[in-house]
């Protein structure tokens, strides 16, 4: 037993030192990977605001069933319309780079990332205000 209470000190922190990409970065590498953990966390943030959105408009309009699903479909629309622009745009963004690089993966990453969370922020903003 006392030989596993000295191994895990050592093994720890390589657990917990993968768990921050974007720590201590020295390699493009490692911006690579950072860039693509920011963009997974923004989606995240993005389809949750958006599922609470929904959630929103399903409990305020829960007595107008016609209402309620006129506020979703435009709701839907606008996002599936907004996603549309977010990756066209990104796609601009990063034009200048040669696709088939990991830098122009990191450039997207890095557009998709910003412009995802500034949509998660729009969604809670509409959210709030119904």
């Amino acid at each position: 037993k006392m030989k596993y209470a000295f191994i895990l000190p050592l093994i720890f922190p390589m657990f917990s030192y993968g768990a921050d990409v974007c720590h201590n970065i020295t390699t493009s590498e490692q911006v690579f990977l950072c860039s693509k953990n920011k963009r997974e966390k923004a989606d995240k943030y993005l389809n949750e605001q958006y599922l609470l959105l929904l959630s929103k408009i399903n409990s305020v309009y829960v007595n107008d069933d016609l209402l309620k699903q006129e506020f979703f479909n435009k709701t839907k629309m606008a996002q599936r319309a907004w996603l549309k622009f977010r990756d066209a745009n990104c796609e601009i963004y990063s034009f200048q780079i040669d696709s088939k690089t990991q830098a122009y993966q990191t450039s997207l990453n890095e557009c998709i990332t910003k412009m995802s969370e500034s949509r998660g922020r729009e969604l809670s903003e509409i959210s709030n205000s119904i």
